[in-house]
């Protein structure tokens, strides 16, 4: 790897760690943010919510932004928004300015990953793309499994305010950076944005993600009648009608039409929201590790370590094998793995070495599928003066399934409510009790995992070049 492919790797994984470290990092600070500003509890969710649904409305507008503009403007014109919502979120004295904060954090960090992909993927030359791609797996991994451990450890030793002022320095460093990095504007006509693609999108995404939010696996039937969930959801379908008939109209559309039709790039899209469904399951590893191991409350987040660590490793490998074996070979070892890691949870964790077994099955199966191979897919299948937009996709899609993650699997592990007991204090039929929803939970896990492995059955791709010419 020439000095040239080095610098642009460093600079856009520094800025996925930032964007997808950011997305978890917050979580610890809830209770500490509560009690400091004086957030009613039932605003309290919005803290994660407005950023959850900013970030997923951003991801297609600013990834065709980089197509049109440039990449490297558009990238750093997030980094600057992140920086500039972090400063107001960590100096916030009310839930209005926090919010801001937040919401600006989300407008900065929509385009930052598949930006990243989009240019690393086109810089590396294909036989190395693969492995490249990878790098960007196991940043994206590390911080968001590392993100709430990294979040408690600022709020327990400094303020809760540290987990907005720590992006500052990382994203001054990027910036420096990535001035140094090559322009890529396109010369020619002026680009024009598909306002009227992005409004309607938008409209979409938020009225989807909020009903799933706002649903109540234990309460399905009453919370789907709720007048929080249906409407908006019935809006989302409502208006994918005329958001098809825009973008059919437009000469440079949001998402383009045609993607649908390449059965390839829709099972890359429902892997995808597989994916992040699946990414879910592991966000309960913690818990379910102090139950298993009869750890004080907060300890197990040490323990997810181990299968941040096996993900962290596994997504550059994967990126190796992939070019060597191919996109759809890397998706189905991984969608195994996970998929024997969850069963692993349900049928075998009943200790240290077993649990963490689990924990490396999953971890490598998740570094392998959660979007190297998703993201090679959508490079192959896509002109390069479409990949920014091509592959916010993907992430948008992943960002569909880590909402219908909590909606699917939270409901099995609704009977844990006692998890407020520490693993030492409960009493053993409590223990078997929530041992018992965490299991369920874990199962349907496996089935998410066993229909991302069949979905990747059906992948069609082409032929590898050196397996043409071996053929031949």
């Amino acid at each position: 790897m020439d000095k040239k492919l080095r610098f642009i790797l460093i600079t856009f994984l520094l800025g996925v760690f930032l964007g997808a470290l950011d997305s978890g990092i917050v979580s610890p600070a809830l209770t500490t943010l509560i009690e400091d500003l004086g957030i009613d509890l039932k605003w309290t969710v919005w803290v994660v919510t407005i950023y959850t649904l900013v970030y997923a409305v951003s991801m297609p507008i600013v990834g065709k932004l980089a197509d049109l503009f440039g990449r490297k403007r558009i990238f750093l014109t997030g980094i600057t928004l992140f920086a500039i919502g972090s400063v107001i979120a960590g100096f916030s004295q009310s839930l209005p300015f926090l919010l801001v904060g937040r919401a600006i954090q989300a407008l900065g960090g929509g385009g930052i990953i598949p930006i990243a992909n989009a240019v690393i993927g086109s810089s590396f030359p294909k036989e190395k793309r693969g492995m490249a791609l990878g790098f960007v797996g196991a940043m994206f991994g590390i911080a968001t499994i590392l993100g709430p451990n990294v979040g408690g450890f600022f709020v327990a030793q400094f303020s809760w305010r540290w987990i907005f002022f720590i992006n500052i320095p990382i994203a001054l460093i990027i910036l420096a950076m990535g001035l140094k990095l090559p322009d890529d504007r396109m010369e020619g006509s002026k680009p024009s944005l598909d306002w009227g693609g992005a409004a309607l999108l938008s409209l979409v995404i938020v009225s989807l993600l909020l009903g799933l939010t706002n649903l109540d696996t234990n309460e399905f039937i009453q919370s789907i009648q709720s007048l929080t969930v249906w409407p908006l959801l019935l809006i989302s379908i409502a208006f994918i009608y005329p958001l098809i008939r825009v973008e059919k109209s437009s000469k440079d559309p949001i998402i383009k039409l045609s993607y649908f039709k390449d059965r390839n790039i829709v099972l890359a899209l429902l892997i995808s929201t597989v994916t992040g469904i699946g990414i879910i399951s592991m966000i309960f590893v913690p818990s379910f590790s102090e139950i298993i191991l009869s750890l004080s409350r907060g300890q197990g987040g040490y323990v997810m370590t181990i299968l941040a660590v096996a993900s962290g490793f596994a997504a550059p490998i994967g990126g190796v094998l992939l070019d060597k074996w191919g996109a759809k070979q890397v998706v189905l070892l991984g969608f195994s793995l996970s998929l024997l890691g969850s069963l692993f949870f349900v049928y075998l964790a009943d200790g240290w070495i077993t649990l963490s077994l689990g924990m490396i099955l999953s971890g490598i199966g998740i570094g392998f599928t959660m979007g190297t191979p998703l993201n090679y897919i959508i490079l192959e299948l896509t002109p390069d003066r479409e990949a920014g937009a091509a592959l916010s996709l993907v992430s948008l899609f992943r960002s569909v399934g880590t909402s219908l993650g909590p909606v699917i699997l939270a409901g099995f592990i609704a009977t844990a409510g006692a998890t407020t007991f520490s693993g030492s204090k409960m009493t053993d039929a409590i223990r078997d009790m929530i041992l018992s929803g965490y299991q369920h939970m874990y199962l349907a896990a496996s089935v998410i995992f066993l229909i991302g492995l069949i979905l990747g059955v059906f992948l069609k791709m082409p032929a590898k070049e050196s397996e043409v010419h071996r053929s031949n």
